[in-house]
Parts: C-alpha cells; sequence; structure tokens
C-alpha cells in the first residue's frame, strides 16, 4: 500500500481558491473564480478537487484545535459523557467539553465549524458546477471528480446539520442551515428545512455513489463508491430509515468482513494504512508535508504505554496529558476484552491525575520508536471501519425486529472477546448496541454527543470523589445542572435536544446575508 501524500495546489490558481478561515459565508462564495481555462479545465479543476481534500482533512486554514475530519472525531466524542478532559491545556477540547460559551454566536466553534463546512462546500460546487463542460479529459475521469466533489459536500451538509439544528426525527420542519449547490449562486442565501438539508445529502451521496461506481483509487484517503455507502449507512441511521442503512452498511461490510485482531487493536490505530488491515475502509495519514503539529487526537489523547515515563525526557512517546476516561465507561469492559487498555497514571503527576483512567486506543511511536524528532506528529487516522458497519446493521435490524440482530451484534462481542450479549430482541438489544457502540468507536467521532442526540439520550457525567476517584473534574460539570460532590447522583445532566449540543449561526453570516435574521437564530439553551 503506497503512502499517503496530499500534495499543496501550487498554482496560481491557489490564491483565488483558499480565503480567510474567518471569512464566513455570505452573499458571495467564498471562493469567487473568474478564470475560465481553469474553470473549463479537466486538470485543474482536479487540483480545486486536491483543494477540497486537503481542507476536509486538514482544515489547513485554520489554527483551531479541530483540524478537519481527525480532529473533528475529538470533538463530537468531548461532548459525550466518557471522555475527561483536564484544564492543563485550555484551548477549544476545554470549553467544548465544559459546554460554556464556544458555540455561541460570536466565538469559537460556531464559526469555525460553519467556516470549514463550507470552505469545502464551495470547492465542491466549482468542480460541480464546471466539471461536465471541461474541455479536457475524459469522461470517466470527469465522473470520478464529480462523485468525489458531490461525496465532500453531502458530508459536509451532514456535519453542518447535525451541528446546527436538532435531530432530523423531531426537527424536520425547524430551520436547517444553507443549501448552496453552484458555484457563484446569488440565489441560494436563505435556511432550508431540515428535512430539505437531509433530502440534499441523501440526493449527493447517492449520485457519488453512482459516479464512483468501478473507481478503484489505490489510496485510502480518496472517497470511493462504498465510502459513500457508508456514509449513507450514518445519515439513514440518524434519519431513522432503518432498511437503507441495514443495506448500505452492509454493502461496505461485506467488503471487509476480516475484524482487527487483538494486536491489531492494541497496536494504536496508527498503521490503519501500512498495515493492511482488511477491517479499515477509509482512512488518511499525516505526513512532514501535511503535518499540522499537535492538532490530532493522537497528541491529545493520553497515549503512552503504562511503561513509558513523561514526555521525551524519560520516554519516547509525547502527550499533553489532557484527555482521560470516565470510571463509568471504564467499568463497562470486562478486563478480557481486547479493547480494555485502561490504567491509572502514577509517575510525575499529581494525584488529581493519579486517579485518571488513560487508555491507549490512539498511540503512535514514529520513526526509530519515536526518538526522532516530530515523528509522533505523523500517523495514519482511520475515518471508517466495517466494525462501525456491522453495529449500524445491528441496530437497524434490531429495530426491524429481524432475527439476526443478535447474531451481528455478537459477531462484533466475539471478535473482541467480549462476553456475547444475550438479549435478543427489544429495547434490552437495542441498549446493548447502544453500549457497544462507545466501547467500539470512542473517538472516532460516531458516538458522543451525536448519538447522544439522535438516541434522545442526556448527556450525565459524575464528578470524582472518594467512591469515584476516576469520574470527571467538578469544573466540567458546574455549567450544566448542578453537582453532586458525593457522586451518588449523576453530577450532572444535560437533557436530550438542549440547544447547548448545537451551535448557533455564527454572527458574522446574520450580518452578512440579507436573506436571514435574528430570528433565525438558535436559542443557547432550553429545548
Amino acid at each position: 500500500m503506497k503512502r499517503l501524500f496530499i500534495s499543496i495546489l501550487l498554482t496560481a490558481f491557489a490564491g483565488t481558491v483558499f480565503t480567510s478561515c474567518e471569512e464566513e459565508l455570505t452573499k458571495n462564495s467564498l471562493v469567487d473564480v473568474s478564470d475560465n481555462e481553469v474553470l473549463g479545465n479537466t486538470s485543474q479543476l482536479n487540483k480545486v478537487l486536491t483543494s477540497a481534500y486537503r481542507q476536509l482533512y486538514f482544515n489547513n486554514k485554520s489554527e483551531r484545535v479541530y483540524a478537519g475530519l481527525p480532529g473533528f472525531q475529538m470533538y463530537v466524542d468531548l461532548g459525550g459523557s466518557d471522555i475527561i478532559c483536564h484544564t492543563n491545556m485550555g484551548g477549544q477540547q476545554l470549553t467544548s467539553y465544559q459546554y460554556i460559551s464556544s458555540k455561541t454566536i460570536s466565538t469559537g466553534d460556531a464559526s469555525a465549524i460553519w467556516t470549514w463546512a463550507y470552505n469545502v462546500i464551495n470547492l465542491s460546487n466549482i468542480i460541480i458546477t464546471n466539471i461536465d463542460g471541461a474541455g479536457s479529459g475524459d469522461e470517466t475521469q470527469k465522473r470520478h471528480i464529480k462523485g468525489q466533489a458531490l461525496a465532500m459536500r453531502g458530508l459536509m451538509y451532514f456535519h453542518l446539520i447535525q451541528n446546527y439544528q436538532q435531530t432530523y426525527v423531531i426537527a424536520k420542519n425547524k430551520r436547517g442551515v444553507i443549501l448552496r449547490l453552484v458555484a457563484d449562486d446569488e440565489s441560494s442565501k436563505g435556511f432550508s428545512t431540515v428535512e430539505e438539508v437531509y433530502q440534499q445529502i441523501v440526493a449527493d451521496l447517492t449520485n457519488a455513489k453512482s459516479l464512483l461506481a468501478g473507481y478503484k483509487p489505490e489510496e485510502l484517503w480518496f472517497i470511493n463508491s462504498e465510502i459513500c455507502s457508508g456514509i449513507l449507512a450514518r445519515v439513514y441511521l440518524v434519519m431513522q430509515k432503518w432498511s437503507e442503512a441495514y443495506n448500505e452498511a452492509e454493502t461496505v461490510y461485506n467488503n471487509h468482513k476480516t475484524l482487527m485482531t487483538r494486536e491489531q487493536y492494541r497496536a494504536g490505530f496508527d498503521e490503519m494504512i501500512s498495515g493492511g488491515y482488511s477491517e479499515v475502509v477509509w482512512a488518511m495519514q499525516y505526513t512532514p508535508n501535511n503535518n499540522i503539529g499537535g492538532s490530532t487526537q493522537f497528541n491529545f489523547w493520553y497515549n503512552q504505554d503504562e511503561s513509558y515515563g513523561e514526555g521525551y525526557a524519560d520516554g519516547p512517546i509525547y502527550s499533553f496529558l489532557a484527555l482521560f476516561c470516565d470510571s463509568k465507561f471504564e467499568e463497562l469492559f470486562e478486563q478480557t476484552d481486547d479493547r480494555y487498555q485502561f490504567w491509572k497514571r502514577t509517575k510525575n503527576v499529581s494525584s488529581e491525575i493519579n486517579t485518571k483512567w488513560a487508555f491507549d486506543k490512539y498511540k503512535h511511536y514514529g520513526q526509530d520508536n519515536g526518538t526522532a524528532i516530530g515523528s509522533a506528529s505523523y500517523p495514519e487516522v482511520c475515518l471508517m471501519r466495517s466494525a462501525e458497519m456491522l453495529l449500524i446493521m445491528a441496530e437497524a435490524a434490531a429495530n426491524m425486529q429481524r432475527t439476526d440482530a443478535l447474531q451481528l451484534l455478537n459477531r462484533l462481542q466475539a471478535a473482541r472477546h467480549a462476553t456475547p450479549t444475550v438479549h435478543a430482541s427489544g429495547q434490552d438489544l437495542l441498549e446493548d448496541i447502544y453500549i457497544e457502540r462507545r466501547k467500539e468507536l470512542i473517538c472516532e467521532g460516531q458516538s458522543g454527543f451525536y448519538d447522544l442526540v439522535r438516541l434522545q439520550k442526556p448527556l450525565v457525567r459524575y464528578g470524582a470523589s472518594a467512591t469515584n476517584p476516576g469520574g470527571h473534574y467538578v469544573w466540567g460539570l458546574q455549567y450544566l445542572n448542578g453537582f453532586d460532590a458525593a457522586a451518588t447522583q449523576p453530577s450532572a445532566s444535560l437533557e436530550s435536544n438542549d440547544y447547548r449540543f448545537f451551535c448557533q449561526i455564527p454572527q458574522m453570516e446574520i450580518l452578512n446575508n440579507d436573506a436571514i435574521s435574528e430570528a433565525d437564530q438558535n436559542p443557547f439553551d432550553g429545548r
């Protein structure tokens, strides 16, 4: 398998494509391009596609922690109940975990997520608008370029709608986000409904899947038809279209039935490409050419083996001592489970950190076992696995009351050496599937607050105490609904669909877009 390399767009065109991250979506596109030679040339539009990929994976015009899809995986799970974030680093991961003002109109994540998504969408629209009329390139190449652009647009709208409005099944007729489907379209400035946005997401991904039929790229970072099916399976899960979710997930799973071994699962999730794991459907890699420094979930996780010391002084693995696991999450695992990789830090750290559960799902040794300077910044990152597809199939089957639901869940549990679930059907089986999603997919951006919102479950966090030393830090809870020092009851909870789960529309968007107003704004909290 060839190593991943995404080239930087080094043409005069780059200056017109990349704009400041501080800009918002206004009545004009973020990427006003007038060069007919560029727009009419398949080779140049393929370079626009490369730029779109770079924004998708690295969000290279942003200085925020959530750098593209891999960083966004961390954001989604930080909003759940299983990850604890320490104060020592500060920054966006902390404010997201605390549910404070980072999602409001004028600060933080609300602006960053909006800008990132629409940057990718606008680049995709340049391709979609112009590729059919491009005068060079064969029709197969054009079809594959257009398919990837449609898939990226659908994916970005999927993230946007999950972050700026309540979940589909209760909010179909509510205000969604702005659907921009053509480059430089002056008419598409107002909001569409949630239903309309999801219809467009499904249409984009379905069309992309068709256009990419037969496309077999050598690198796993290129979006192909089965990745479109995997994203569609996620979308249909949110929409509660169980048959469609099952079928799309099965399409992917049937091509990747061999799940990771115990040794592979515990190797650190940083050899997704070079290891040739059959379970991996979609992955990318950081390299010296696309490195974004420490802004990856690998570096934010406490990702040293227990035998190593602190940083380069006593051991080769650098860590920020930022993210830990909640005690209640650790209790979900049997110690014989392949995924049981928990340990408590005991060396050279405060007693407060000592009581927290470190977790070794993510670690990266890099060159020369991590001793080479900067080598820990170049891990491989998994974006989709067949284990997730198996869980989608199990959940969809359970909701359809299919007899294979239990079998599908047990297949994953057996592969991970966990005691198989015995509940054959009903809500008990569904709850077991939800727990298995938390155990299997932590920090892969597919559970966390996304699952809480779609399943209409409250966020519940228990504070640290003498009886629950590995619980959440008090300061991470006090902005919610109270604190119980004894931790006999939840220290904090946030009701499902509270607007603190969602971002507000950025203020600059409202100021610059004459088709919307403050009346369209999400409240800061409440349901």
